[in-house]
């Protein structure tokens, strides 16, 4: 009988554990859930060129984490960010910055490139479909994803040049944490907060948004016309056109994008070398962008874009803001627009100084090494 009565009581106290444990589970998923209207953000503000820590640090303890990636920065002039630019899922097959990235930046950055037809919407929320029980589970776990995120978003970028139409200003990380007795569950995923989209604010509808992909890419295809057998002369063909077709010009909301060199025709220095890579790619001609300090010809020193190009097994600069005479402040003369076309460390790096730490807390990424004599 005491058996009996022992065993009833044991059920007893079983259910009323998993019962409370449900109850609580619940609990915690439904203040997630209102949590989600009142999450906190962190920032990070560009003044002259340089970013300052200015972190917007509640003391919530709300169980989603959010975060938005205005600290992610490559210095440009006119103080560009680029990364209020966006994309266009166009075949892409040069990864060289993804390949920096460790698993977890690789997972989000994946995650992107897997929705960028969706993206053109403004409005698509990108799941993260991966488990980061692991990371989180640490205590400074959220403080390094942010880190990651930044990264991914940073080579996103970097390797895919014609994102003119997001401002990843407005795309937030979610971190959605449900607690329950026994564990910890996340879900993460990318929106746009409280934004109705996440478009540039030259843009509202994602019908303006697919007539501006389609007058890029016809633009395009007017450079892939001008494509050799020879890489070389096709390297340089697509050069003297955008010397040709640009007018410097720090003005305009696509000042650092395609849409700004072959729509508009002008552009800063992202410009150009964004529409150098956009079009190099296609063309299945390997290239990246490389982003530092440039020197000019007055003694000034100014946050610079340019590109690195791999031609006959060799990298090679070419810096086609700087050949354009209108920039340069030089006589109109062959020499004068190939200054800086296809140059080994030995010229090019004597005015030119790599750096790819673009965000306060990011990795620093290594362009390829350069050849030591021009081509």
């Amino acid at each position: 009988m005491e058996d009996k009565f022992s065993n009833i009581v044991i059920i007893l106290m079983i259910i009323v554990i998993l019962v409370l444990g449900g109850i609580y589970y619940a609990k915690v998923a439904q203040s997630q859930a209102v949590a989600l209207k009142d999450m906190p953000t962190y920032n990070d503000r560009l003044e002259d060129g340089v970013l300052t820590n200015e972190t917007n640090d509640t003391n919530s303890t709300n169980n989603t984490e959010n975060y938005n990636v205005n600290d992610i920065v490559i210095p440009g002039v006119e103080e560009t960010n680029i990364y209020s630019q966006t994309t266009s899922g166009y075949p892409y097959n040069n990864r060289y910055y993804y390949n920096e990235l460790n698993e977890y930046s690789k997972v989000i950055y994946d995650a992107f490139v897997k929705e960028l037809d969706n993206l053109k919407y403004g409005n698509c929320t990108i799941e993260l479909d991966y488990d980061f029980s692991e990371l989180l589970s640490n205590e400074e776990g959220q403080h390094a994803l942010k880190e990651y995120y930044n990264d991914a978003v940073n080579a996103l970028n970097l390797d895919i040049p014609n994102i003119f139409y997001i401002d990843f200003s407005k795309m937030f990380l979610n971190i959605e944490t449900t607690s329950s007795i026994f564990s910890k569950k996340y879900k993460l995923y990318i929106d746009s907060g409280d934004f109705s989209t996440y478009f540039t604010s030259d843009f509202v509808t994602n019908s303006q948004v697919a007539l501006a992909i389609k007058q890029v890419e016809s633009n395009k295809n007017q450079f892939k016309e001008m494509a050799s057998s020879d890489a070389y002369l096709t390297i340089k063909r697509i050069h003297d056109k955008l010397v040709n077709d640009m007018t410097y010009d720090g003005t305009g909301i696509q000042k650092a994008s395609v849409y700004g060199a072959l729509i508009e025709r002008k552009g800063v220095c992202e410009s150009y070398a964004r529409t150098f890579k956009y079009i190099l790619d296609e063309l299945g001609i390997e290239n990246v962008l490389v982003t530092g300090k440039g020197t000019n010809s007055t003694g000034a020193t100014e946050d610079h874009m340019w590109n690195y190009v791999k031609l006959d097994g060799f990298w090679y600069a070419v810096d086609v803001t700087w050949d354009d005479p209108i920039v340069s402040g030089g006589a109109q003369t062959d020499e004068m627009r190939h200054k800086y076309f296809l140059k080994g460390s030995g010229t090019f790096l004597t005015n030119h100084e790599e750096s790819l730490n673009i965000s306060t807390s990011g990795k620093v990424f290594n362009p390829p090494v350069l050849a030591t004599r021009d081509y």
